[in-house]
């Protein structure tokens, strides 16, 4: 298996046994900690997640890197989740109403990020440029709690779909405004994009859209993608050329900042090359005809009231 299906249809399998007996949103909670800790090993520093916060109307799991668990005690210690908390609710939830509510307003105001999920979706609620909360990057599998039955029926195969393109994002969501101080850094992000970039322009088939490109692209470098070799070494090209010159663009912005520069100008610069990233990642959904978008990362929006 991929990187991430392995993990993803472990998941899925867990919501299967779980939901053929009466079950409450409590039941699901390990299923949902073991993705979240299994994706979180391939961070750096890895990252896992609890399920046991201390204090009254706490959230349903925290977000830890390893090093400050061991530094805490065991679940239910005083240390503050420092990649934030995961708002869990049953999959006939609607995930914008929940997003939107105080409760959730609550979490971030103290915790930053709040990842919230009914299971099927995951919706990232963060602090957007005035502080207040905002709507980011979203992920869904299934539309509504019946169509999530049906894919719960095949682990196996809605893995093999959906599993390196969740990972992907809960990759994101997990690392979600950790600073970033290095190329390396922007690289595993620019990476986790580009691969869901690379698997959305595999579903896209030849529509017109990428024909045109493709054309373009001929024309261009004045040669000819031909045969299953060629379209490969096109699909390659798209997205390498897109995502390496948003990194190539990062690296120039980063190196001719000025250390006398204000940490409001410096983060307003971080605000546009987010704004850059976004716009490519937009290109690759247009490129893949985004009817069929199950991760998207377009504008912020402000959450609605419950």
């Amino acid at each position: 298996m991929s990187r991430f299906s392995a993990a993803v249809e472990e998941y899925l399998a867990e919501l299967r046994n779980i939901g053929e007996k009466p079950a409450t949103e409590r039941s699901y909670y390990p299923a949902l900690s073991d993705l979240l800790g299994k994706i979180g090993e391939s961070l750096k520093p890895k990252v896992s997640a609890a399920t046991e916060l201390a204090g009254e109307h706490h959230p349903d799991l925290g977000l830890f890197e390893v090093k400050q668990r061991r530094a805490g005690s065991a679940a239910g210690d005083a240390a503050e989740p420092d990649r934030g908390v995961v708002e869990v609710k049953l999959p006939d939830a609607e995930i914008d109403a929940v997003a939107g509510s105080e409760q959730v307003r609550r979490y971030q105001e103290r915790y930053g990020r709040v990842l919230v999920t009914n299971l099927r979706e995951f919706l990232l609620v963060a602090p957007g440029a005035d502080g207040a909360p905002t709507f980011g990057e979203r992920f869904t599998l299934a539309g509504d709690a019946a169509a999530f039955d049906e894919l719960l029926a095949h682990p196996r195969r809605a893995a093999g779909r959906f599993g390196d393109e969740l990972g992907e994002y809960l990759v994101r969501a997990l690392e979600h405004q950790t600073a970033i101080a290095e190329p390396q850094a922007l690289a595993r992000l620019l990476a986790s994009h580009a691969r869901d970039a690379r698997a959305r322009v595999d579903r896209a088939e030849d529509g017109q859209a990428v024909a045109l490109v493709r054309e373009a692209l001929e024309q261009a470098l004045g040669i000819r993608f031909e045969d299953e070799r060629g379209t490969e070494f096109f699909r390659s090209t798209l997205v390498q050329t897109l995502f390496y010159g948003v990194f190539a663009a990062w690296v120039q912005w980063s190196r001719s900042i000025n250390t006398n520069v204000l940490n409001k100008n410096r983060e307003r610069e971080r605000e546009n090359s987010t704004r850059v990233l976004m716009a490519g990642i937009s290109v690759v959904d247009a490129l893949a005809g985004a009817e069929d978008p199950v991760s998207t990362a377009g504008r912020p929006r402000q959450p609605r009231a419950a």
